[in-house]
């Protein structure tokens, strides 16, 4: 018996042993499994993650940029990219409600007739070109946190009263006023906004900020659609005349909000949201860009210095090109709005049918933004200027011979809008056009718009005249031409651009090496931002 126990034992001793090794072995596979699985997992998630981050880089900024400095972008987005696209938006809003309340019963309540739509226009226009060079030169002395909000609750207080009046001459005498006050806005927004943000960042924002006329165009067709139908009538008041009152409501609080929200230049703002670290960061920031601070010796304001500015090509490249800009976009006369009323469509349509040409040059104004600014172009506009221009081109030709089949003119009301794109595009150029000069930055901009509207004022008058609707032919034609004009002088704009970098290449190269080695430790960890 005890010889038959210990083989019994060292049997039993094997049957165990084996299922243990076994379990040992399925649990190592299994290990192994479970290791690459996760493995597998954990591929796939960082794939996805850095698909996404992919994405992020063509439609907004860098994913990979340091937190402080996202954390600045995103404060300097909520207070200073809101302001201005609200404060633009309310500027569209009490430029195009007058076109909206003439097609709207302002017309026969007024006893407008001829030309008189086309008169108001020009007599906006002169207001709005005079104020723009004296305000781009005023906010570099004083803070433009004071300027601009006060001429904005100024045109709010004009527009209501817009719908009080009772003869074609007092609102001839308004719309100057509203002109003038509003003239300010645009160029010293721009120059705001190249001053803060870098070439990479500037054009998708730029672009932002003037889609917001396209949404201010919709949104006054809506308002007056909704106007007309729910508040004609009430309280001894037509429809139009409530346009301009809802305008009026809407534009007050935008203007006291500019206050508090514009930050003045990076060299002299008082901001509450931004820490001394945070403006200091931000002067940094465009200095290794390439860019001159205001009020830089080589830059600021002296005697000589507009004649020294009307001695450089962009003087003259620029402001020719922005007219060009203008006189290629068919936004003179209200054509589409015209036409459906001449094929007798309701008052509701002929609101809401044209708010669709907004859409489309909201839509692929800031698509073409975000692609300038993106990886695949790098800060590059001129290509999606053309692009833009040249689908544009193709709507106002079908327009200009007219007699087409029906479907193709409805397209071509709203291709043709895709030029509304091009300004925002066409400024965010301009800081890059010329790095070396703050102000001659901010004077060109106010420049340029003033020269393209001092000349629409001729344009309009002569091919987009009122009794030529709905067809508008010499209109249509003189906008496809401009349109050839402006692709020929973006390519001239691009070959002097690069003829500028070469030179100042080769005279700064030292400089340049210099400022290279010094750049990454200032942005690494600039001035400590909590």
């Amino acid at each position: 018996m005890e010889n038959q126990h210990p083989s019994h034992r060292h049997g039993n001793s094997q049957d165990y042993d084996t299922p243990r090794k076994s379990t040992a072995s399925i649990n190592a596979v299994s290990d192994e499994s479970q290791h690459t699985s996760t493995s597998d997992s954990k591929e796939q998630y960082t794939s996805t993650q850095h698909f996404f981050r992919s994405i992020r880089r063509y439609i907004w900024d860098d994913p990979d940029k340091p937190k402080h400095e996202k954390r600045f972008l995103l404060k300097l987005d909520f207070y200073l990219l809101t302001y201005a696209c609200l404060g633009y938006f309310c500027k569209n809003l009490d430029q195009q409600n007058v076109s909206n309340a003439y097609v709207s019963g302002m017309k026969e309540a007024l006893h407008m007739n001829g030309n008189e739509l086309t008169y108001l226009s020009n007599v906006f226009t002169a207001g709005y070109v005079i104020s723009q060079l004296p305000a781009v030169i005023l906010v570099t002395k004083l803070r433009p946190s004071h300027v601009i909000p006060t001429l904005e609750c100024l045109w709010a207080i004009f527009t209501f009263c817009s719908a009080a009046v009772t003869s074609v001459p007092q609102l001839y005498g308004l719309r100057f006023l509203i002109g003038f006050c509003e003239g300010a806005f645009f160029p010293c927004i721009i120059y705001l906004i190249g001053s803060w943000y870098t070439k990479h960042e500037r054009a998708k924002r730029t672009t932002l900020f003037y889609c917001t006329a396209s949404l201010a165009h919709m949104f006054s067709g809506y308002v007056q659609a909704a106007a007309y139908d729910n508040l004609d009538g009430k309280l001894g008041h037509q429809g139009w005349q409530w346009l301009f009152i809802i305008c009026g409501i809407i534009s007050l609080p935008v203007g006291v909000i500019g206050y508090f929200f514009n930050p003045d230049f990076p060299e002299n703002t008082k901001a509450f949201y931004l820490s001394k670290e945070e403006a200091e960061y931000a002067r940094q920031r465009l200095l290794v860009d390439g860019y001159t601070p205001l009020g830089s010796e080589s830059s600021k304001w002296d005697k000589q210095k507009i004649l020294r500015i009307a001695t450089t090509w962009q003087f003259w490249v620029l402001s020719f090109g922005y007219f060009f800009v203008q006189s290629s976009h068919p936004s003179q006369q209200p054509f589409y709005s015209l036409w459906l009323k001449a094929e007798h469509h309701s008052v509701y349509e002929i609101n809401v049918w044209p708010t669709g040409q907004s859409a489309v040059g909201a839509v692929t104004q800031i698509i073409a933004g975000m692609l300038s600014d993106s990886p695949l172009l790098g800060g590059k506009r001129w290509q999606t200027i053309a692009i833009l221009q040249g689908a544009s081109c193709f709507g106002t030709l079908v327009l200009a011979i007219w007699n087409v089949p029906l479907g193709l003119k409805y397209f071509a009301m709203y291709i043709s809008f895709t030029s509304a794109g091009v300004p925002g595009l066409f400024y965010s150029w301009f800081p890059d056009l010329m790095p070396h000069d703050h102000e001659m930055r901010g004077f060109l901009t106010a420049f340029s718009n003033m020269f393209s509207y001092i000349n629409q004022i001729w344009f309009t008058d002569a091919v987009w005249r009122t009794e030529e609707s709905p067809k508008f032919r010499p209109g249509f034609i003189a906008a496809a031409s401009f349109s050839v004009a402006l692709i020929l002088t973006v390519c001239l704009i691009r070959v002097l651009e690069k003829r500028d970098a070469k030179k100042e290449h080769k005279t700064t190269e030292v400089a340049i090496g210099a400022e290279d080695a010094v750049a990454p430790e200032m942005l690494a960890d600039p001035v400590h931002i909590a």
